[in-house]
């Protein structure tokens, strides 16, 4: 993992970063969805008529208050949730159910806990990839345990992992079956802060490794984790029916140290715009009483 923080030493501006997202095709394109549920007081409607197009190797963050929708947005992305109108279009191709171009990292790791962390990872490559043989699995197995340092821990239950440790491991086996699009609930939610900043680190190594072609969508409530990571923001409105109230760019370059940027001018604009967002229902006054 050293050898490729050296090799992307070289600050990009952001014109550059963006001109070649635009250059690059769609990967994610979601078309006037509206999700409705059944329920016992009537039919919820919890996203209504989202529009959204996402750029092979760009990096989306969804943002918003507790129940605007933004899981129930991803699950339909993933293929676990089908819309009632509109449709997903992932790679081009209409989402009708999970699939493995799309690989996804929830907040509780989903490990399988009686299984050690060689054999979790193992597992996911030897059921998406069936036409690797098995050595070739072995080895995608053996690399992405070593690409989030985990391979001396390999043969531990996931009970015997930190937090850390465990989200390091749903990562890497969601990078093992080399899924074109990387979707994250909350991936870093229960870490704690030195633990998350860590965690963002490696995840954009590992980005950066499969040469920025990995699209990766994650939904978050973390501000400052959504500017460091993203290429654009997406905040939602307050549900039920909820919709996007803005999508705001992240006029920050690429390579991003997070000891240098809270200091940039740039950063903290784009911090008070997204609390804004988030918070203009509120009187900031009234938050001493």
């Amino acid at each position: 993992m050293e050898s490729v923080s050296n090799n992307i030493q070289e600050i990009e501006t952001v014109e550059n970063h963006y001109d070649l997202l635009k250059s690059k095709p769609v990967s994610i394109d979601v078309k006037n969805v509206t999700i409705s549920f059944d329920t016992p007081k009537g039919i919820y409607c919890a996203v209504k008529n989202v529009s959204l197009q996402i750029k092979k190797g760009e990096i989306v963050s969804i943002i918003g208050h507790s129940g605007c929708g933004k899981s129930t947005l991803m699950n339909t992305i993933s293929g676990m949730v089908k819309p009632t109108d509109g449709e997903v279009l992932a790679n081009g191709k209409v989402v009708k159910g999970p699939g493995p171009d799309r690989g996804i990292v929830f907040q509780n790791y989903s490990l399988l806990p009686w299984l050690s962390v060689y054999v979790n990872i193992y597992e996911a490559v030897d059921s998406v990839l069936k036409d690797k043989t098995k050595a070739e699995k072995v080895e995608i197995t053996e690399n992405a345990l070593k690409m989030v340092n985990l391979w001396v821990h390999k043969d531990k239950l996931p009970g015997q992992l930190s937090g850390g440790m465990k989200q390091r491991t749903a990562i890497a086996r969601a990078f093992a079956i080399n899924p074109s699009i990387l979707l994250l609930d909350e991936p870093f939610g229960a870490l704690d802060a030195l633990t998350k900043g860590t965690m963002h680190i490696e995840l954009l190594k590992l980005w950066n490794l499969d040469n920025r072609n990995k699209t990766i969508v994650m939904v978050t409530h973390d501000i400052d984790e959504a500017i460091f990571l993203s290429d654009r923001v997406v905040v939602m409105n307050n549900g039920p029916e909820a919709t996007i109230k803005e999508i705001v760019d992240i006029p920050l370059h690429r390579v991003r140290n997070k000891k240098e940027i809270v200091k940039d001018p740039l950063y903290a604009q784009t911090h008070d715009k997204l609390m804004n967002l988030l918070f203009d229902k509120f009187d900031i006054n009234d938050m001493d009483h």
